[in-house]
């Protein structure tokens, strides 16, 4: 990863995002053909690839703002890269690492590092003179230092350096990443379905990147990529719906409710004195279920009609629950508070809905009982025995 001081904080925070998804493009790749392959970030390189802890490729990510330069010999891109490999040579001794210059930069035509591209027409001893020229011409103050150590290598350890180099030039820029991945992964996604589906595993990928970088992971494996590619794709079937990680992760701590306690769900939590810990857990539910329904509604992926069938089927349940505790006070058998208590709880534990057959997220669920009985869809549901002659009250009283 370079930062480009041109652009400061922009360009540097655009480069740690492309080394984070050009690591998820090149696992990709990767998973079909060799589940095994681990990847670490910032290991011992940008990205790391090998098998049980020995590194079979190590790649130096380059990202520029457009326009970016030209990849010559002189590039600072070049020599950074070649120090950090310079450093580490005594950490694979034994074993010749690919190393891959992947960079947004492009290396001219029939330039001496365009030799050093994977195809057939490498010619090492070309790119290697064109170093060695670079590294004693060069007025760079910033590379001199790099350069300085190249030129004491010995002969044959600049060579072999330089062997295992392999320049993959005109990388894809940060904003276009989506198009590599799309390409790798057509083969998983239903037509129709690729923005979502793309959001969906970049969410997943992010919260992988952070504990790869903050070593809580310490590794990935193609075979991880495939797994929840698998249960991604089962998730866009017909018959259930993808769930946001970042919607269901989200945080929402306790001061976070507060905002909610206006509104008439929470009222009515309020009414059957619920305690503290399950009021802010069940505006928490309304608040990811709203978050997760709008994300589906935006990307097609359900429609209206289909969340009022479900709101009216959970309104079915409730009716039936609510009538029989609405009997036991009555009677006698129980106090208002605690039935109503005991209807919300049965509701949300039993309820047999389902928005589609094998979609079951009690969370989700739990999330659009209280949205119903804030009035979602026209209808209305409570908790108290008298709820409705409370919400009249409350409506009366904010018109006054």
């Amino acid at each position: 990863m370079s930062p480009d001081s041109s652009h400061g904080a922009a360009g540097n925070a655009l480069g740690y995002f492309h080394q984070c998804m050009w690591a998820l493009v090149e696992l990709a790749k990767r998973a079909s053909d060799d589940p095994a392959c681990q990847l670490r970030l910032e290991a011992l390189d940008d990205i790391e690839f090998g098998i049980d802890g020995t590194p079979s490729e190590l790649l130096q990510t380059k990202h520029q703002v457009q326009p970016a330069s030209d990849l010559t010999a002189y590039n600072a891109d070049v020599w950074r890269s070649l120090n950090v490999w310079m450093d580490m040579r005594r950490s694979w001794e034994g074993s010749s690492p690919i190393l891959r210059l992947v960079t947004t930069a492009t290396a001219p035509v029939g330039s001496p590092l365009a030799c050093l591209r994977s195809d057939s027409g490498r010619d090492v001893q070309a790119a290697l003179q064109a170093l060695v020229t670079a590294a004693e011409e060069s007025k760079s103050k910033k590379t001199a230092d790099w350069r300085k150590k190249f030129l004491d290598l010995q002969v044959h350890d600049r060579l072999s350096l330089v062997e295992c180099i392999v320049v993959e030039d005109g990388s894809t820029i940060a904003r276009e990443i989506d198009a590599p991945l799309l390409s790798i992964l057509r083969y998983a996604i239903a037509r129709g379905n690729e923005d979502s589906f793309l959001q969906q595993i970049k969410g997943w990928w992010a919260g992988i990147a952070v504990r790869l970088l903050d070593g809580s992971l310490p590794a990935i494996t193609g075979h991880d990529l495939q797994s929840y590619v698998e249960d991604l794709v089962d998730q866009f079937r017909s018959d259930t719906l993808p769930v946001s990680l970042a919607i269901q992760n989200s945080p929402f701590v306790e001061e976070d409710s507060r905002a909610f306690h206006d509104r008439e769900f929470v009222q009515q939590l309020f009414w059957i004195a619920l305690d503290n810990r399950r009021l802010w857990k069940a505006i928490r539910d309304y608040h990811r279920s709203y978050a997760q329904r709008s994300e589906w509604l935006r990307n097609n992926l359900v429609a209206e009609v289909e969340l009022d069938r479900f709101a009216c089927a959970l309104h079915d349940e409730w009716e039936q629950i609510f009538d029989e505790k609405v009997e036991q006070v009555a009677r006698g058998e129980i106090e208002e508070k605690h039935a109503g208590r005991e209807v919300l709880s049965l509701l949300a534990r039993d309820a047999r809905a389902r928005l589609r057959d094998r979609f079951d997220q009690p969370w989700f669920t739990r999330g659009m009982i209280h949205a119903i009985a804030d009035g979602y869809a026209g209808y209305r549901i409570g908790w108290h025995p008298d709820f409705q002659l409370k919400l009249e009250s409350l409506l009366v009283d904010v018109s006054v």
